[in-house]
């Protein structure tokens, strides 16, 4: 499964090795939290509040990592393009919050703890890059 989502996000233009890795770990974090706690809760609203919340971060995550990826890429006229891109993913971020909160009703904890999936992820991917990175100097 591994391969087949690297290949996947390597189509979809994740060419850094590194941002690949972490989108995939994000996913793959996302979906098996996600449909844990829609599994646990019944498919209730907090489950449902869980993994919106986890796709919503991991959606931001994505657009996040291709945006350093292209300014690591060319720098030319990324501020026009950064600019906007904040202000179109924050807009949807709220439209995306304020349809799972209110309309939906889903628990406002629920959604932080799965939007907290990147946060995981993050803090997992720098810690084994620091062990690797110890034993790397160890050998």
């Amino acid at each position: 499964m591994r391969r087949r989502l690297d290949a996947l996000l390597r189509r979809l233009g994740f060419t850094h090795p590194e941002g690949r890795a972490l989108v995939r770990d994000q996913i793959v974090l996302a979906l098996v939290t996600g449909v844990t706690a829609l599994v646990l809760s019944g498919f209730g609203g907090w489950g449902l509040g869980y993994f919106g919340g986890a796709v919503l971060a991991t959606v931001n995550f994505w657009w996040l990592v291709r945006f350093a990826q292209r300014l690591m890429e060319n720098a030319a006229g990324a501020v026009g393009r950064a600019f906007f891109g904040y202000f179109a993913r924050l807009f949807v971020t709220a439209v995306a919050l304020y349809v799972m909160i209110v309309p939906g009703g889903w628990p406002v904890w629920a959604i932080l703890a799965g939007m907290s999936t990147v946060l995981m992820t993050i803090v997992v991917w720098g810690a084994l890059r620091g062990l690797r990175s110890t034993s790397v100097k160890e050998a």
